[in-house]
């Protein structure tokens, strides 16, 4: 309890500090972010402290209070007469965007291994991994990846997927900061004059607080019930228990899942008036704030590979081939008023994890006006299981280790391609939609 209180301290003092520093209050830089990097430079040039109980309790929380916020938005009640509904052909198109973006990076480590890597550097054709392993799965990913790489000839497969992941991080917040920048001189230039509109802020009420806590809370409850059930009863009488300990989800996963079915509970038995969708979004932020601080302090920025060459190269590949995804194939796979800050979201995710994108929603959205985190999210159910730390990105090294390289390249090439397909037909669907 006092680590995560003083967590809470730091994150205020952090808050004020920056309100005082025209370049944070001017680009609305999360106090989260500039917190998160403080500690990991204490961590970084005096790393004998990560022994101590304030550093073990920081790792802890990442998993826990991503749960937490994706609990939060599956839990929001619609209001009637909203502006930005979302429909499945949004979440569709937002699920073809994110397959067709991982399995680019996938291929990008593929076609690299096979003519560059793998003859001049003499890279295991499970290199291929790396790049999505860190950019798309983030840390988490990449622990889990780290026993899979080394059975595939990467006996360095942890630390290559750590630092991936580090540097997908760094290259995801200043990519996004820089996205975002140029968005607001676009619209600057386009818009002179243009002003955002504040929104009302609801009146906090003890009641209704106690109640969206509870609420949380059996969201998040129901979520760890669900996880145990399925991976820990169900699955093991399906596949095998050797192979079982390495297709564990995330617990967001359920969680969404959870919040999604509390909602429509209440809606049925007639109390969905007990959410408060003011409140809920109060504590999103609180979650993400926490989150983001403690994902970044965490980071080993020291971490370096044996394959420095090869690592940067693939690392700078995958971050032109998300710039790509964001300017040239957003635009015409996700046509939707709010396509710039879903667009955020994926850049952050596809450059390590999915806190980063919420960060850099939080700095053009921070009330989550627009429906770009729930059509996020809900997509994560469709791709999650999937990619990004999924069944595909776990077996990976193993397919493309067993099948020819040509094999495997038409293999990811394929499913790139089909998704695509669907990814631009969605997108001529919106537009008609729209046009109507």
């Amino acid at each position: 309890m006092q680590y995560f209180l003083l967590v809470l301290l730091l994150l205020g003092v952090s808050s004020l500090v920056g309100k005082r520093i025209p370049l944070l209050s001017r680009f609305q830089i999360p106090p989260s972010l500039t917190l998160g990097i403080f500690v990991l430079l204490f961590y970084t040039f005096l790393p004998a402290e990560k022994t101590g109980g304030f550093f073990l309790h920081l790792k802890s929380l990442p998993s826990e209070f991503i749960a937490l916020v994706f609990a939060c938005f599956f839990l929001q009640r619609s209001e009637p007469g909203s502006a930005s509904k979302r429909r499945f052909i949004d979440v569709f198109a937002q699920t073809s965007l994110v397959w067709v973006s991982v399995m680019g990076q996938v291929l990008i480590g593929l076609i690299c291994t096979i003519l560059i890597y793998r003859p001049y550097f003499g890279e295991p054709m499970a290199f291929t991994s790396v790049l999505e392993t860190g950019f798309a799965g983030g840390h988490g990913t990449a622990v889990a990846m780290g026993p899979m790489l080394v059975q595939n000839g990467i006996p360095a497969g942890l630390e290559y997927g750590l630092f991936s992941a580090t540097v997908g991080l760094m290259l995801g917040i200043a990519g996004g900061v820089w996205l975002i920048h140029h968005n607001r001189r676009r619209r600057a230039l386009t818009h002179p004059g243009a002003e955002e509109q504040e929104i009302p802020t609801a009146e906090l009420s003890l009641h209704s607080l106690l109640v969206t806590m509870a609420l949380i809370g059996a969201a998040y409850w129901l979520g760890l019930f669900l996880k145990g059930i399925i991976e820990h009863e169900l699955l093991p009488r399906i596949v095998d228990a050797a192979r079982m300990k390495n297709l564990s989800l995330p617990l967001f996963a359920y969680t969404l899942v959870a919040g999604f079915s509390i909602r429509h509970a209440l809606k049925l038995s007639g109390v969905e008036h007990w959410i408060d969708n003011h409140i809920v979004a109060l504590l999103a932020d609180v979650f993400l704030e926490i989150l983001i601080f403690a994902g970044i302090a965490i980071i080993d920025v020291r971490l370096l590979g044996h394959s420095l060459v090869p690592l940067l190269s693939v690392f700078a590949l995958g971050f032109i081939w998300n710039v790509f995804c964001h300017f040239y194939l957003r635009p015409k796979i996700l046509p939707v008023p709010y396509s710039f800050e879903i667009g955020l979201i994926n850049f952050g995710m596809l450059s390590g994890t999915a806190a980063t994108g919420l960060m850099l929603l939080k700095m053009v959205d921070p009330k989550f006006k627009t429906p770009a985190a729930r059509v996020f999210a809900e997509s994560s159910a469709i791709t999650q299981p999937f990619i990004a730390g999924g069944i595909l990105t776990l077996i990976t090294p193993f397919i493309v280790t067993g099948l020819s390289p040509w094999l495997s390249l038409a293999l990811y090439g394929g499913l790139l391609s089909v998704w695509l397909f669907l990814g631009l037909a969605s997108g001529k669907q919106i537009r008609k939609q729209s046009n109507q």
